[in-house]
Formats: C-alpha cells, structure tokens, sequence
C-alpha cells in the first residue's frame, strides 16, 4: 500500500511544482516576461518576450543582454523560459532566469527521498542539517559583529556544539553515545591542531592563498576553521559506523575477547577508512576543477595550475585523512573503556 501513497505523493509533488513554475508570477513585484524569441549578434543576445505579471501583462517587451558562449555568466536563453527584469538606467535587464518550480521540485524530491527512505531516522538528520546550519550562520554572524574574537576559537566551540547536537538529535539526548562524541572530538581537534603544527612550522610554505584574497578576514584564521568544519563529517561517520558494528557483534557473541574486538575493529576501519579517503579527496578536488581547466585552457604548465589550486584542497584532505585514521584507534579506546566500566 505504500508504494501508492508515494506515488500519489510523487505526482501531487509534480503538478503543486508546475502550477509554482508557470502560475506564480502574480505574486513577484519585479515583471517576468516568458520568452518567445531570440536573436544573436556576436556577444549580443536580443530577446522578445511576453509580460507575465504587473500592469503590463500580455504586453510584448524587447530586452538586450550579453552572451558569453561557455553559459558561465551570460546563457543564452531559450525560447519559453521565464526571466525575472530588473530596472537600469532607462532600460531592462535580464536579472535571472525564474527557477522557483524547479527548486521547489527537487528540494521536495530530495527530502521525500530521505524520509522514505530513513523514516524518523531520516527526519532526525534533516533536522539536523538545518540546526547546524543555522547554528553555523549564528557563529560566523557573531564573528562579524565581534571581530575581536578569534574566527579559530569560535570554529572550535562550533565543532563541540555542533557535535553535541547532531548526536543528540539523531539518537536522542537521554540516550546520547558519549563514545562517539569524545572520539570525534579527539580524533577533529587532534588533526586539526597536528595540521596547524605543521603549517606553523613549515610556515605556510607551499600553500597558495590567492583565491582567498577577496576575503576581508585575515585568509588564515578562516581556512583554519574551514579545516575544523572540514573534519567533523568525515571522522563522525567513520565513529558512528565502527561503534555501531562493535556494539552489534558484542550483541550477537557477548563472549567475544578484546583482541578479537579490535581485530574486528580494525577490518571494519581498513575498508571504511581507505573509501573514505577517496570520497573526501574527490570532494575537495570538485571544487578546484572549473578554475583549473581555466588556467590550463590560457596556457599554464600543469605543474604551475596545481600548486595554485589544488595546495589548499590537499591540505584539507590531508586534514580529514588524519581525522579519519586517528578516529579508529580513538574509537577502540573509547569503546574499551566504556566496556570496562559498565562491568
């Protein structure tokens, strides 16, 4: 019977997004005109559409924007998009193209996905997602207000808060797993401050802040904490996962000896430790490639565009990797002690 339901939930999802996407420009101020031709000149693109909302709906309005050929800053545009006006000058320009059905689409599907698939577990993470986020925002909103106060410190007392909550809202605050959040601290702060060891020591040699140099913070304190936020998810599953394994095999064979434990332990580490790895190194370098292809499309050596770009992403890697590999010895520990404790 529930597959009914989620698809009746999934088509109602379809048509409340298409009556968003093609009935709501009523309810904007700036006008929005649907798209019904488009001529290109060189890096002119010269657009016709038809007003959609305002005093002048249904009038016909001619709209003169750029085109770049790559799509990054200036797409062209097609016939039938909606795009949102914005006045210069005496005229209009194209501010961006109306999306809100299609977000609306997607973010939907997204947290359907979830919830079906996690249940109340799957709530518990959402919830999650928004509190630290928000939580976050509060910290760095602070910071901006008070900037005496070291952006490094207040990272640090984001990672024991943030760590505190989304293990109590996943798995409830009466029946929190102190294991799991004093190995993730240890195995975070451990890293991060063995990463910062050597970047003192080395100072900073090596590491290309140029990217960062739009920042009107100090570039340091603020990649510092980028680390700290950094760490805390790779570690975190990787706890989660070995505690929750241990505890189940201590379930099913009460008898099991502590050696067996942490050879169990340590197979369980060697195969979520080296993907996860991977994932973070596949994480990081996403984010450079755009501005990597770009310097090697005007000319520059590949081992000139590396050091430029990937320096940071490595170190943050390098950062997580130490999290990761320090969070099972850490976890075994934790899980030991808890064990001789509770006899």
């Amino acid at each position: 019977m529930k597959k009914y339901y989620y698809l009746a939930a999934f088509v109602s999802l379809l048509v409340l997004s298409w009556l968003i996407q093609t009935q709501s420009s009523r309810f904007y101020a700036q006008p929005i005109i649907e798209v019904q031709t488009v001529q290109v000149a060189a890096d002119q693109q010269q657009i016709q559409g038809i007003v959609r909302n305002g005093e002048e709906a249904g009038v016909l309005r001619t709209v003169t924007t750029q085109y770049t050929p790559n799509g990054a800053i200036h797409p062209l545009y097609q016939t039938g998009q909606q795009l949102l006006l914005q006045k210069e000058g005496d005229g209009w320009q194209v501010q961006a193209q109306k999306r809100d059905g299609y977000l609306f689409f997607f973010l939907a599907l997204f947290l359907m996905a979830v919830v079906a698939i996690g249940g109340k577990k799957g709530l518990r993470a959402l919830l999650s997602i928004f509190v630290n986020t928000g939580l976050l925002l509060l910290f760095l909103w602070f910071h901006k207000g008070n900037s005496s106060f070291s952006l490094v410190f207040l990272m640090i007392v984001f990672t024991i808060v943030s760590l505190v909550l989304t293990m109590g809202i996943s798995c409830g605050f009466r029946t929190i797993d102190s294991r799991k959040i004093i190995a993730s601290l240890a195995s975070v702060l451990l890293a991060f401050f063995l990463c910062r060891f050597a970047m003192d020591l080395l100072q900073d040699h090596g590491l290309r802040y140029e990217e960062m140099s739009f920042l009107t913070r100090p570039y340091r304190s603020v990649y510092l904490g980028s680390l700290l936020i950094g760490a805390i998810g790779a570690s975190m599953d990787n706890i989660v996962m070995l505690i929750a394994s241990l505890d189940e095999i201590q379930r099913i064979n009460p008898q099991t000896s502590r050696k067996e434990r942490l050879a169990i332990g340590r197979s369980i580490a060697q195969d979520t430790t080296s993907s996860m790895i991977n994932v973070l190194l596949f994480a990081y370098l996403s984010g450079s490639m755009p501005a990597l292809l770009f310097y090697l499309a005007n000319g520059w050596l590949l081992s000139q565009a590396l050091p430029m770009h990937l320096s940071l992403e490595i170190v943050r890697t390098l950062c997580g990797g130490f999290a990761l590999v320090l969070s099972v010895p850490l976890t075994l520990l934790c899980f030991e002690l808890q064990r001789r404790k509770a006899r």
